[in-house]
């Protein structure tokens, strides 16, 4: 099972080591990882689609840092502030097949 490394993931997100240092970046990671393995079932070898939603997670992560509780500012969006939305139809298409199934 291996994830992208931290040089794959810095080359996805095209942010520079000068504008996110690489314990942000990593610990970022770690969360995607985190929320990714608590969601899916992980098979071996690691698939291309659990890879594109865990890089997914991370821009994500990256879009969001900079902006209290998710909010994108007046001046970002036409009729006032938005908020980053908490669904994300291509991480949720991409580990469909490997979601863990909950019964109540």
């Amino acid at each position: 099972m291996t994830h992208p490394t931290l040089e794959e993931t810095r080359a996805y997100v095209r942010v520079p080591a000068t504008s996110l240092s690489d314990a942000d970046l990593q610990r970022m990671m770690n969360a995607a990882d985190d929320d990714q393995t608590a969601r899916c079932t992980i098979p071996d070898p690691y698939p291309d689609a659990l890879g594109q939603a865990f890089l997914r997670r991370v821009q994500r992560e990256i879009a969001a840092r900079n902006l209290p509780l998710g909010m994108v500012g007046v001046d970002a969006a036409e009729y006032g502030p938005q908020r980053l939305p908490t669904f994300d139809a291509l991480i949720e298409e991409h580990e469909k097949p490997f979601r863990k199934q909950v019964l109540a």
